[in-house]
């Protein structure tokens, strides 16, 4: 059984260019074997159980779902499916196609908890209802539920690993991130142990508070050069970098240009 990091996920969502296909909605009855068949040959698939339980095996990998636990299914992959509760399972299958792989992630077969929410259910029955209905109005509507179904499922996933301490290190440093602070003093305001809390944090959002506070001030940074003409000093000190300098070398390494060309970039656009 492969459960894919959270971090993963996010990133394999947010990156990739994909594309609703199509579902169909089945039930297979108590005690039924459902087995030499495969995936469809060119999709991708989110298997979401709507009622009972059963263990769906792909390749040769069992995994027990049930409402809460979604399987993802990749291409063409050998089904073999047991029913282990006492009523019908009952159970949606979502195609998608990948677009494009910006980089390389064997996604193929995986769980992902994501938990009872009523909203999941809502967005589920709603992609079901107008896929039954014609028109290009409906598959519009179609496509829309499915991305906002995919991006609910990786929220409740995530939901399930996080951690109050790291919920509060991104609201202090979105708070004070123009401030000249530091890790230890994160640490610190949280109440963490700083080794602790640097583990916590890269373990739930999938890089260093350093990064994170980097990213977050080079970010402001580019707005500010985009619409302001304030000096490139005081941007320094607007989003806590005392050193213009420092500043400066750590917006090229970012950017691969210094603030002053990324200003003369957008300015002749």
């Amino acid at each position: 059984m492969r459960r894919i990091q959270t971090n993963d996920l996010i990133k394999f969502f947010a990156n990739s260019a994909i594309q609703y296909a199509d579902l169909f909605v089945t039930s297979l009855a108590p005690n039924v074997h459902d087995h030499n068949r495969n995936t469809a040959p060119c999709l991708n698939g989110l298997v979401i159980t709507l009622s009972g339980s059963a263990n769906f095996s792909l390749n040769g990998e069992v995994y027990a779902i049930h409402k809460g636990v979604i399987l993802h299914a990749g291409p063409n992959m050998a089904i073999d499916i047991k029913v282990t509760s006492k009523e019908p399972w009952h159970y949606t299958v979502l195609h998608y196609e990948m677009l494009n792989r910006p980089f390389s992630m064997d996604i193929g077969h995986f769980e992902i908890v994501a938990g009872h929410h009523h909203k999941l259910d809502y967005l589920v029955h709603q992609l079901i209802h107008f896929e039954k209905i014609p028109g290009d109005m409906n598959r519009l509507k179609c496509k829309s539920l499915f991305l906002q179904l995919v991006e609910f499922i990786v929220i409740c996933a995530k939901m399930q690993t996080s951690n109050n301490v790291v919920d509060q290190a991104i609201t202090f440093i979105t708070e004070h991130y123009n401030l000249p602070i530091t890790i230890a003093e994160i640490a610190e305001e949280i109440g963490c142990d700083r080794r602790r809390f640097a583990y916590l944090f890269d373990k739930q959002i999938g890089m260093s508070p350093i990064q994170f506070l980097t990213e977050i001030r080079l970010k402001q940074s580019r707005e500010l050069l985009r619409t302001t003409s304030i000096p490139i000093k005081e941007i320094a000190e607007l989003i806590g970098y005392q050193d213009a300098f420092y500043f400066c070398r750590v917006f090229k390494k970012q950017y691969h240009m210094t603030p002053t060309n990324f200003r003369k970039q957008y300015l002749t656009v």
